[in-house]
């Protein structure tokens, strides 16, 4: 495919460029860029609630050549594990290419398959992009849908991205967002509890109380892709930026999203 078309501006983010960018604007504009990783894990939901969270995340990222950004498949179409066949994508802030020889080392690898129909209506891929192309005007991107929960699938998938990541200059993103749709007080417990996996890099521990307690952490499995390529390339721990509730937004404290942006060190 050639260009893929946003499918959520004027929803999660304004459809205006010049409204855009004041958005992203005034979400950067208190924070002090400090490029210190690369990767993280970012919340997706509309920017009024989640936006300058992500911030925290994108302010601590290097510069890289390629941002891949891994994130979970919500429509359920496609692939398992679904790499962007089109070459650049668009939002209101432009176009941006798609790292095409990443793209192709990656299928290869037998880890992930080209298949455009995950991308079509997903969300969570998408809204991260101008974050990146407001920060960082040069990079490419790659998106990659994960769609499935098979632990020795997404390790194997994190080997790979370790592989590739040896002559290929990227940073990683984990899309996701935390509870959905909880109480605040349970939201913020068994969210706190399962980012307490994640800053050990406790990939099985993180997987493991995700599926027992049976939360609602749409993107657990970028997540768990991520634990493990971080503790391939030695990472030390991940640190929390922020974490914080829809409630914030909403004042609804009955039915929250929680949302969380983490970095690895």
């Amino acid at each position: 495919m050639g260009i893929r078309e946003p499918a959520v501006a004027g929803q999660f983010y304004p459809g205006n460029s010049e409204a855009l960018k004041r958005m992203l604007a005034s979400f950067f504009s208190k924070k002090r860029k400090q490029a210190i990783a690369r990767e993280a894990i970012v919340p997706h939901a509309g920017y009024i609630y989640s936006g300058a969270i992500a911030a925290e995340s994108f302010v601590k990222l290097k510069a890289s050549k390629t941002f891949v950004i891994l994130c979970p498949n919500h429509t359920g179409l496609g692939s398992e594990i679904a790499v962007s066949t089109s070459k650049r994508w668009a939002t209101p802030l432009g176009h941006i290419e798609v790292d095409t020889e990443l793209a192709e080392e990656i299928v290869a690898s037998g880890s992930a398959s080209f298949d455009e129909l995950a991308h079509i209506g997903e969300h969570s891929a998408e809204v991260q992009v101008p974050f990146i192309q407001y920060l960082f005007k040069n990079a490419k991107i790659l998106p990659i849908t994960v769609g499935t929960d098979n632990f020795e699938v997404l390790l194997r998938f994190a080997e790979s991205l370790v592989k590739a990541s040896k002559k290929n200059h990227f940073s990683l993103i984990a899309s996701s967002d935390f509870s959905h749709f909880v109480p605040l007080k349970y939201a913020k417990e068994k969210d706190m509890k399962a980012i307490e996996f994640i800053k050990k890099l406790d990939v099985e521990g993180f997987y493991n109380y995700v599926l027992e307690q049976r939360l609602s952490i749409c993107g657990y499995a970028p997540i768990t892709v991520t634990l493990h390529y971080c503790r391939k390339k030695g990472r030390k721990k991940a640190v929390l930026l922020k974490y914080d509730t829809s409630a914030k937004v909403t004042k609804d404290k009955a039915n929250v999203v929680g949302y969380a942006s983490i970095i690895f060190v």
